[in-house]
């Protein structure tokens, strides 16, 4: 014995230096792609956007300075929202970011005044900045390298629609719409990823009782509607690539079912507007008396020139949360996809073992494997996660010929239960069967199987409306393919049987595009097809001993994904058309590490019961935890 140790030992150091090395390799490549979620929120604009502009910088009007400075005092912000707060601060807040005003003491990033047009002239107050020129004060301020891990938000044109100049108000529109366009490809050009454009919300600000335009507002209501989308349009047609925001429809929406939202019928008007009554220039958000926190819920105006509460604020802000994390969040089911296919071929390689160990005098093995696993997949900062559960059952067969090649197959019966961390989930169900094959000679083990798996999706997103949550279901489907190669060296000593593995799993998911459907339509999307390629290396070493009867074991694996992570997914908008948009799918992880403990059981000469703990660590972007089961008979 020790002739045979002292021969094997230069044999297994040798290997395991191999395979160190090659991990040493993996694990000095950063461990996520991408960035991080959005590290700034920068804001161009109006007061539809505007955080408190004026209350660090001169308006340079009619003494209204000393009247917003008065304002602030009593406890209003700076901002059209008297005491309440923006949706620019509560879209930014719900990535862990902030929108204070540029010129706020330590800096700000929100360069929306209002009063500001989109041109450069036509400017409401001496002190407005218009919002092309926002844009081109920004770009001077980062030198022209603007940061593509930022999320930009362009709200303006509401008031272009009053222009009242030398031109015709349609010249001016299509002026102004020409000119943003020119502008935000500059931006995109130099560097800005992810744009966010909203068109206006004059659906509710022209409503009359019971929801519908007011008949006096029609016409003003139709150049409404073609000056915004004018400006889609002019964006798309310029190459740039933006996330449309429909606030025409969500607010339509609104003012159509104010009890959805804790409103009445009358105080979604901007006649019933709090500071409606109070004299000028009081009875502008700019300059209002502070709201009493019950009007700052139960009105959507605060005056009636169409400015928010903070209701109306936070009805906006969700909205435009939904649509930039909609895509990652649909993304999760395709990993979850991964996933599964990578836990699928260790069940059945764990059972490839087993067959191994005992074969009867037929060279016939049956087995049997069911489990459960928790696991949540952990998107960018301020995204949706999706812990949950998976469950499922594998049952197989194989065969060894007289040449010891075993020849088998499996089918495998799967669900998952995932649940979206901000509410909704989606229930994933799959049918996969699977081929194998597998030989040793000596102490080298190799084997190879190939998968296919159709699964079917249920999914339920959920987007928060204010104090309404809107549902939007869907039911999908797609495949994935996969084909996993194993090998190693099992190597005795005395009792302990060990050795080195490696391994790839190569696998493809398909999910097939979908259309939502929901109660109110607005927040519904429709995403286009994915694919996601994974090419997973994993190397480690494993161990076993025997104890008779007994035969505990573990094995570590570390694994590198070597596939392109940079995934996107599409979406549009079916509450209106507009051009799709793209978004980073959830962030995939570089290198993790994998590991299972447990122990067969001989119950006789034929029958093996198998069973383990499995978990996978070191993973800056899945949990995970589980056990199985596992049964095999011998004939």
């Amino acid at each position: 014995m020790n002739a045979r140790y002292h021969e094997l030992v230069p044999k297994i150091k040798q290997f395991a230096f191999k395979v160190a090395w090659f991990a040493v390799i993996a694990l000095s490549i950063p461990g996520v792609a991408g960035a991080a979620g959005f590290n700034q929120y920068i804001g161009f604009g109006d007061s539809d956007l505007d955080s408190g502009y004026f209350r660090y910088s001169p308006i340079n009007y009619d003494g209204l300075d000393s009247l917003i400075a008065a304002a602030v005092a009593t406890g209003d912000t700076g901002a059209c929202v008297a005491n309440g707060v923006m949706n620019s601060t509560i879209l930014a807040g719900k990535f862990g970011l902030t929108a204070a005003p540029v010129g706020a003491p330590g800096g700000g990033t929100n360069y929306a005044n209002s009063g500001a047009t989109t041109a450069i002239n036509a400017q409401l107050f001496p002190g407005n900045v218009s919002t092309i020129q926002q844009i081109q004060n920004y770009l001077a301020s980062v030198s022209g390298s603007a940061d593509p891990n930022a999320l930009y938000v362009i709200q303006s044109g509401l008031n272009d629609l009053i222009y009242s100049g030398p031109i015709p108000l349609q010249t001016y529109l299509s002026n102004s719409a020409s000119a943003l366009a020119s502008e935000v490809v500059l931006l995109q050009a130099a560097g800005a990823r992810t744009i966010m454009v909203p068109n206006s919300y004059n659906s509710a600000i022209l409503a009359g009782l019971g929801g519908d335009i007011d008949p006096g507002n029609t016409a003003a209501y139709a150049t409404s509607v073609a000056y915004f989308s004018l400006r889609w349009a002019n964006l798309q047609a310029a190459g740039v690539s933006f996330i449309p925001a429909d606030l025409d429809s969500v607010f339509r929406y609104v003012v159509h079912n104010p009890a959805l939202f804790g409103f009445t019928v009358s105080s979604v008007l901007t006649v019933n507007a709090p500071a409606y009554n109070n004299p000028y220039p009081y009875n502008i958000a700019l300059f209002a008396f502070p709201l009493t926190p019950a009007q700052q819920q139960s009105f959507l105006f605060v005056d009636d020139v169409g400015h928010l509460t903070t209701a109306g604020q936070t009805i906006e802000a969700d909205y435009e949360y939904g649509l930039l994390t909609a895509p990652s969040e649909i993304s999760l089911v395709v990993e979850n996809a991964v996933k599964s296919g990578l836990t699928r071929a260790a069940t059945v390689q764990g059972q490839i073992d087993l067959s191994r160990q005992s074969r009867g005098p037929k060279g016939i093995n049956v087995w049997a494997s069911t489990g459960g696993e928790w696991q949540s997949i952990d998107n960018w900062s301020g995204f949706q996660d999706d812990p949950g559960v998976r469950f499922g059952g594998t049952v197989g067969m194989d065969y060894q010929t007289q040449s010891g090649v075993i020849l088998g197959a499996a089918f495998s019966a799967d669900g998952q239960m995932q649940n979206f961390s901000t509410g909704g989930r989606f229930d994933q169900t799959d049918e996969a069967p699977s081929l194998y094959a597998a030989y040793k000679t000596g102490p080298v083990w190799g084997d190879v199987m190939a998968t296919y798996d159709p699964f079917q999706d249920k999914i339920d997103r959920q987007v928060p409306l204010g104090i309404l949550t809107d549902d939007n279901n869907a039911n999908t489907g797609g495949y994935s393919l996969a084909l996993a190669l194993r090998g190693g060296g099992d190597y005795k000593l005395g009792q302990i049987t060990t050795g080195p593995v490696a391994g790839v799993v190569l696998q493809q998911v398909h999910l097939d595009g979908f259309t939502e459907t929901g109660a109110s339509h607005v927040t519904a999307l429709s995403f286009d097809s994915q694919i996601r390629d994974s090419f997973v290396s994993q190397i480690g070493w494993r161990v076993l001993v025997d104890m008779g009867s007994w035969q505990p074991f573990a094995e570590v694996e570390w694994n590198h994904e070597w596939a392109d992570r940079n995934n996107t997914v599409t979406a549009s908008l079916v509450s209106v058309a507009a051009p799709s948009y793209t978004m980073d799918a959830a962030p995939v992880a570089f290198n993790w590490a994998t590991a299972s403990v447990g122990t067969s059981y001989k119950l006789n000469s034929r029958v093996t019961l198998r069973g383990a703990f499995l978990s996978t660590f070191l993973d800056p972007q899945v949990r995970s935890y589980g056990g199985e089961l596992g049964l095999n008979v011998s004939f």
